[in-house]
């Protein structure tokens, strides 16, 4: 908003106009209130510089991170089970089928004897009439990959048998399954065994059992003649995988797994892991026309007093479709048992016990199922993080190096800085539950603003640090402190040189001696080694351009009629109650924070300092007025200016000074316009 004070002088300008022909011109002023800041010490950082509770002084009290290693970066591999199943593993029930050859049937004439005793003779036959034999209790048809086929065959007959061959076929087509030869066979009961291996056969529920040959051996006196009594012939099937099938499969573990799976760890050897994150995903693709069901049980794996166990119903596929069902299971806060299957017998590590068992769930129905039908079983352990893990956390070396990392204490301050009974440490944190050994190889600070680096130089640091392990609780932490001092280093120039930047060089190394603890080491998800520096002084410096430094935006955007603007003159109020003096630059930046340009300050002695009493505390603070004159010529880039960037800059007298929280540096602004008027 722009105040104008300009009435009267409109007023006459009319009275003036009304008498006048010729043109006239005359000079406006307007001011604009700009903006007010406040800068004390508060504004470096007040988590480190802190005012203490007796006299409001400061006391410096700083850490700063220069390294972390973190060991939860150890992490499972991904792991897991494929499984592929296809009928080829799918077994068809062993059954067994009999069928009888009478008396009467191997020879009419013996139903004529039914009842009689008589002499029968030797005798020696030939392709007998065929009997059909019911196979579909075995299946409708199959091309078999492996499998057998027993023949038992009984003789019922009152004379010996000398040689029966005997044929089974295919009825549709005549194709031979099996012929074979049977020898010797006792009156009455004996009994003669044979097996067929059926591999590559084709058999179908249609057989027919023909009897090629048999010769038998005459009874030797009378005998009685029994027509219903003859040949038993008994069909067993068994250990039969086909090709190809239609049937009705039985109810059986297609997938039957107990034993460990072993996880990668980075190195590690783990005993128990307690799961932060993690997931273990199954994933089955059927094409078999069957439900299945599925257990899931991992004895190994606790959580709230159980261990995991689940069931799973996976339903068969549709016609030539596939039956895809998968399943995620989220492992947080599951505590493993990474010891394997039987850790009393057979300890390990990084092994859990996992028991899956997939079973086709048999319906009864005949099924066409061929050796393009699967199932296929996929199993993954994925993204497993520790919340905690316990056992040898291996002997892992990590140099790091040269690394860059930001130093805050004096961010943004640039200047000259004497400091006095300074005290700094350097400082390993170590939440890591092992011990580890650390190794500075160099450490050099950097003033981003004037370019200067200071190597730091220690005798503490020369040599290697150790670490000792914390107790075995979340967030506790043993430290290892090395104090640094001019008397055993170059701190203080260090320091002085105020760093933004520390660029570093420096080594770990977890477990330097081995598994020296018997898998009793620890992780927590937060542990950590933490490099510090630490800092501890009383805030008295002795400065010298020593910088304090705000940015403040404007909006001059809007300033109408730019043309008829002949000056500018920027006022800043300063309130100082800093025990020191100030010199000030004043510098115009765009809204992409580009400079526009530097402003003329004056007086250019600057901004006094306050007064202060006997121990250098402030009691009174005093006023300068900075004037910045604008030029016509200078005016425009207050169209396009966004930020006014101002820097004050200690005026020091080389004498260690103290400072309170009540020192202020107040700054109200105002901009004065000149405007031309013209009728």
């Amino acid at each position: 908003m722009i105040f104008k004070k300009v009435n009267i002088f409109i007023i006459s300008a009319m009275l003036f106009i009304a008498c006048s022909r010729e043109q006239t011109s005359w000079d406006v002023n307007s001011t604009l209130p700009l903006f007010q800041t406040e800068m004390s010490l508060d504004n470096v950082d007040t988590r480190y510089l802190k005012p203490t509770l007796t006299d409001s002084s400061y006391l410096l009290n700083y850490e700063n991170l220069i390294y972390r290693y973190k060991i939860n970066d150890l992490q499972a591999t991904d792991t897991g089970i494929d499984a592929f199943f296809s009928l080829r593993k799918l077994k068809l029930s062993d059954r067994t089928i009999e069928n009888n050859i009478t008396l009467g049937q191997i020879n009419p004439l013996f139903k004529i004897l039914n009842g009689q005793t008589a002499d029968i003779p030797a005798q020696v036959q030939s392709n007998l009439e065929p009997t059909d034999i019911d196979a579909s209790a075995f299946f409708e048809t199959a091309t078999l990959d492996t499998g057998y086929l027993d023949i038992s065959i009984t003789n019922g007959l009152p004379v010996n048998i000398s040689l029966i061959v005997f044929e089974l076929t295919n009825a549709g087509d005549n194709t031979v399954v099996a012929l074979d030869s049977f020898k010797n066979i006792n009156k009455n009961g004996g009994i003669a065994i044979k097996t067929i291996d059926l591999r590559n056969k084709t058999v179908t529920k249609t057989l027919k059992g023909t009897i090629k040959k048999l010769i038998t051996e005459a009874s030797g006196g009378l005998v009685l003649i029994d027509a219903s009594k003859g040949i038993n012939v008994k069909l067993s099937v068994r250990n039969l995988r086909p090709r190809n099938a239609i049937a009705a499969f039985p109810t059986q573990n297609v997938i039957d797994q107990d034993e460990g799976l072993t996880l990668y760890m980075g190195g590690a050897e783990v005993k128990y892991f307690k799961v932060a994150s993690g997931q273990l995903r199954i994933k089955v693709e059927s094409t078999i026309q069957e439900n299945m069901s599925m257990v899931l049980s991992l004895p190994g794996a606790m959580k709230d007093g159980k261990p995991f166990y689940q069931e799973l119903k996976m339903p068969g596929s549709v016609g030539n479709g596939v039956a895809t069902t998968q399943q995620i299971y989220d492992m947080s806060g599951y505590l493993l048992d990474f010891r394997g299957k039987d850790p009393l017998t057979n300890d390990t590590v990084n092994t859990f016990h996992q028991i899956l068992r997939v079973t086709l769930d048999s319906s009864g129905r005949k099924l066409a199922v061929s050796l393009k039908d699967s199932i296929k079983l996929t199993y993954r352990i994925e993204g497993l993080k520790p919340e905690y893990a316990i056992g040898y956390l291996g002997n892992s070396l990590s140099r790091t190096g040269p690394k860059v990392t930001d130093f805050s204490l004096f961010k943004g301050l640039d200047g000259d800085l004497k400091v006095k009974d300074i005290n700094v440490s350097f400082v390993l944190r170590n939440s890591i539950g092992t011990d580890g050994r650390f190794k500075l190889h160099s450490l050099e600070g950097e003033n981003v603003f004037t370019n200067s680096k200071v190597a730091l130089s220690a005798n503490p640091l020369m040599n290697d640090l150790f670490v000792t392990s914390p107790i075995f609780q979340r967030d506790k932490y043993t430290e290892t402190v090395v104090d640094l001092n001019p008397n055993n280093s170059n701190i203080k120039s260090f320091l002085e040189n105020l760093p933004q930047k520390l660029n570093y060089d420096l080594e770990t190394e977890i477990s330097p001696n081995g598994n020296v603890n018997n898998y009793k080491d620890f992780v927590f998800d937060n542990s950590r080694l933490d490099v510090i520096m630490r800092v501890q002084a009383p805030a008295t410096f002795a400065f010298g351009g020593f910088v304090l430094r705000d940015t403040q935006g404007l909006n001059l955007s809007n300033i109408g009629a730019m043309e008829r603007i002949k000056s500018a003159t920027l006022f800043l109020d300063m309130t100082n109650s800093f025990p020191m003096d100030f010199g000030i630059e004043v510098e115009m930046l765009d809204n992409q924070y580009k400079s526009l340009g530097f402003l003329n300050v004056e007086p250019v002695s600057g901004i006094l300092a306050g007064d202060v009493d006997a121990n250098g505390y402030p009691v009174k603070a005093n006023n300068s007025m900075m004037v910045i004159k604008l030029p016509r010529e200078k005016v425009g880039m207050l169209k396009t200016a966004g930020y006014v960037a101002l820097k004050m800059k200690v005026k020091g007298n080389g004498k260690m000074q103290r400072l309170f929280n009540t020192s202020k540096l107040k700054v109200k602004s105002r901009i004065q316009f000149e405007y031309e008027a013209r009728n």
